[in-house]
Order: structure tokens, then sequence, then C-alpha cells
């Protein structure tokens, strides 16, 4: 509905107006009337009417007086000034002060809404064409991260070049005006995109982030280290938060650099040295500085080395595997070799062990799970328990019985596999390999679906609040619970309640 405001000094002419003319029949209503310029101007601010119906003539402010006003503070409102006199005069000031139509009182009720309805269809084209742009602006704004992400991935691969993405970047929001920048790239395990990102932004906020994105489970991280540098003890600090959403030895940072036409090179770098510090087990990150540079990996050979250990294993002689394959894993650790070399090697190795092997079922399944180990322990530990004679009888889930009744018992504390390897006396990689095949979930996993359906026993049968549910499930961070628990459940735990018969808390 269109609203109107009347104003007029005369009674009779306000109420006739508003009453002799079908306004609701053609889409329009009278919200209010006023006797002068100046109370019209008050309630126009007030009730912002799309269309005011002013006299020329009235005390304390004047129609066009009152038009020029509006069309200061109300710009969408739209002026029709009624007269008693069509006077040039009076009809070139209305021009002047932008009025919508110019009517003489004598003129029929008909007439009058004929001309409004006029104004009336301005008003409505007016306001499709805002909703439009709002729009627009509302789907840029949800999906501005998504433009910034892509600008950025073609410029860090050499896509485009400096100057467009300056040209561009300066129409998104990104700002390239500090004297110091960090970027940081991530592996994440995470397939909640929002989570990661929610995480990044939080706990890198002091930096002024200007960028983030996320590309093939990596998240890209533009800092602005201006104001605060982003040093070691920086980074102990961020640490604990984004530690969750990342995979391993994962965390990879360069520093000190001072523009960004650098930032396609340093993202190569960055690169190359994520695959290498793979073998960094005892810091979760690396930082470097620009001079840093990382080798490429033709240089290493470890063909020999596996030759040597499949003829090892052929001997059946643990001794003799077990020399093999500290011999070979410390050839690899020696020359870093990249993860993706690393893992080549043993994928090779696996298929070899397939050759040799009675056990099929457990080879046909090893390379799916090597990619889930983190560190390069894990791995060898997986092809180490391949390689030496079988040691048990037991089926796998009588060895995984001690690490499932640990994080049954600690599943509402920060659990890692190595604690629940040690009350099974079992190695971290071995144990994350037939923890999977036998329940089918990553050991991370698992433990937040455990904790997932532990809170749903205590959202149907408790009227807990939400986050103190999630507390007492192991969550200190109560949108990863929420996060979770929309992922396990397949709802919110609001919704869950509802729907199981608890009242909302």
């Amino acid at each position: 509905m269109i609203k109107i405001l009347i104003a007029d000094d005369e009674d009779f002419i306000r109420h006739g107006m508003r009453y002799a003319i079908p306004w609701e029949d053609n889409g329009m209503e009278v919200i209010g009337e006023a006797g002068n310029g100046e109370e019209a101007l008050q309630l126009a601010v007030r009730l912002r009417p799309d269309i005011v119906l002013a006299d020329i003539q009235m005390p304390l402010m004047d129609g066009l007086e009152l038009a020029q006003r509006l069309r200061e503070l109300l710009p969408e409102t739209r002026v029709v000034i009624l007269t008693a006199y069509g006077n040039t005069e009076n009809l070139t000031s209305a021009i002047d002060v932008k009025v919508s139509a110019f009517l003489l009182k004598s003129a029929d009720s008909k007439k009058i809404l004929e001309s409004v309805i006029k104004v009336k269809k301005e008003v409505e084209a007016a306001q499709a064409s805002s909703h439009k742009v709002s729009q627009l602006k509302d789907i840029y704004e949800e999906n501005r991260h998504l433009i910034k992400g892509t600008l950025l991935s073609r410029f860090l691969q050499n896509q485009v070049s400096y100057s467009y993405f300056a040209k561009k970047a300066g129409k998104i929001g990104l700002e390239l005006f500090a004297s110091s920048y960090a970027l940081a790239l991530i592996r994440t395990d995470s397939t909640d995109e929002k989570l990661v990102l929610g995480s990044l932004i939080q706990h890198f906020l002091r930096f002024q982030p200007f960028a983030f994105f996320i590309r093939d489970h990596h998240a890209i991280v533009i800092l602005n280290t201006e104001e605060y540098p982003l040093d070691r003890n920086a980074m102990d600090d961020i640490l604990p938060g984004i530690l969750p959403v990342t995979f391993g030895n994962s965390i990879v940072v360069m520093r000190d650099i001072t523009s960004p036409e650098e930032f396609p090179l340093v993202y190569t770098v960055l690169t190359q040295a994520l695959e290498h510090c793979f073998w960094n087990t005892g810091q979760p990150y690396t930082l470097l500085t620009p001079e840093q540079r990382f080798s490429s990996d033709p240089e290493i050979q470890p063909y020999t080395y596996e030759s040597q250990l499949i003829t090892a294993i052929l001997s059946r002689d643990s001794g003799k595997i077990q020399q093999q394959l500290h011999t070979y894993y410390s050839y690899m650790e020696e020359h870093k070799c990249s993860r993706l070399l690393f893992l080549e090697s043993v994928k090779r190795l696996a298929v070899l062990l397939g050759a040799v092997s009675e056990d099929t079922a457990d080879i046909l399944k090893i390379n799916a799970l090597m990619e889930e180990l983190e560190t390069p322990r894990e791995i060898m530990d997986l092809i180490a328990s391949l390689a030496l004679p079988s040691k048990t009888e037991h089926p796998a889930h009588s060895q995984i019985a001690p690490a499932l009744h640990y994080i049954h018992q600690h599943y509402t504390e920060d659990i890692h596999l190595e604690d629940a390897a040690g009350a099974a006396y079992l190695s971290p990689g071995y144990l994350s390999r037939i923890f999977k095949a036998e329940t089918g979930y990553s050991f991370k996993e698992y433990i937040h679906r455990l904790r997932i359906q532990k809170a749903q026993e205590l959202v149907c049968g408790t009227d807990l609040k939400y986050y103190e549910i999630a507390e007492l499930v192991g969550y200190k961070d109560y949108k990863y619970f929420s996060a979770y628990f929309n992922k396990v459940a397949g709802c919110s735990a609001k919704e869950y309640r509802n729907a199981h018969g608890r009242s909302s808390v």
C-alpha cells in the first residue's frame, strides 16, 4: 500500500480529499493530515509517506518550501502540489523543487486520483528498482569472501597480473596499503568451510586480516602485520585456537612480506614448504622469512631402499625387516622429502607387500587409510604393521577394545590418537588403520560422534542450556558443538529437543 500524507490549511479540503477519493481501492492509504507546512514536515519525517499532497499556500511553511525540505530529508518521497491559481511563477517554482505533479484545487476528484495514480506508479517502479539493488547488495555481501577468494586464488597462481589484481581489489574492499604482510597456508581436514573460516577469522583478528579463502582443503590467510608482528610468540598464542581445524604438521607462514606483488612467489614457496614441513613433528607450524627456500625432490631416489625392504620381508626375518624399515625411514627423513613423494613411495611398498602377503584385505585399504594419517611416523608404523610377521591371532576388534574403552572414559577431555594408542599398547599409525577398518570412522570423527550422541541424551533428558551441554560433552567452543551437532544429528540442538518433546531452553 502506498502511503499518502495530505497537507492543507483548510479542514474541509483535507477531509474532502481524504474521504471523497477511493484511495484504498487503488492501492493507497492516507496515513495523516497536516494543517500547515511545519506540521506536515514533522509528520512526514515520523511517518515517512510515499506521496505528500500539499497546498502551495499554507501558514508557517508553504508547499514549495515543504517540497524542498522533503527533497533534502526524504528524497524517496514524492510531492504533489495543489493550488487555487495555476500561474506561471508557481509552476516554475514547482519545477525547480522537482515536484511530481502540479494540480489545481478546482480539479474534480477523478482528475486528482488519475494524477496521483501516475505518481504512485513512479513510486512503485522506484521501490522495485531499489529492492533489486538491495537484493544484489545482499547477494554481493553474502558472497564477498568468495569473490575475494576467487580473485586472490587467480592472482596467487599467476593467472592475472598484479595491476589487474590491485585494480579489482580496491573495488571489493581489499586493502593493500600496509608496509608489512604475512601469508599463511594451512591444510585442514574439516569439510565445514564456515567452521574453518570462522575459527581463522576469530584467532587472526588482531592482525587485521583482509582475506581468507579455502581451496582444495587448504586455507589461505593473508594478514596485515603492520601493527602486530607475526612472530613465534604470536603463533604460539594463536595455535591452540586453530589446531582443531588443521591437519597434522600443516601450518606454514611467511612473514615480513613488504609488497602484495610478492604474494604469488610467496604462495609457491609456501606450497613447497607445506609438503616438506610434513617432517616437522616437533612443532605444528613452520614460520619462514622471504630468504628461506626448500629443495625440490628429484635428487631423492628411494627405489633402492624400497627393494631392500621387500627383500627383507621375503626373508620373513623380523630383525632384518626392522633394520630395513629403519634404514628406509632414516633415508626419507634425512632428505626431508615432500609428503607427496613419501606417500608415493610407501604406496608402492604397499603394492609390493600385497604381492607377497597372504592378507590382501588390509593391503586393499592401505592407500585410503594412508591419506588420513598425519605424521611420517604414523605412516611408517602402518607399513611396519603390514611388513612384520603377525604377532596375534585375535581379530582386530579385540585390539581396539582398550582404545575404545579409553575414549568412552575420556571423551570429554582433549584426547589424541597417541593417548588411545598407549592405552591399547599399539602404535598410533597401526591403531588409526585398524580403528577405521573396524568402526568405519576416523579417530577424530568417532570422538565427535560419541560426544554428539551423549549431547543428544542430555538435550532430550535434561533442561540444561545448550552451551552447558556443549561443555559437558567436551566442547569448549559452542560454535564447534553447534556445527558438529548439525552435522551428526541433521538438525540443531534446539530442533532436536523440540522434536523429542523437550521445551526449548
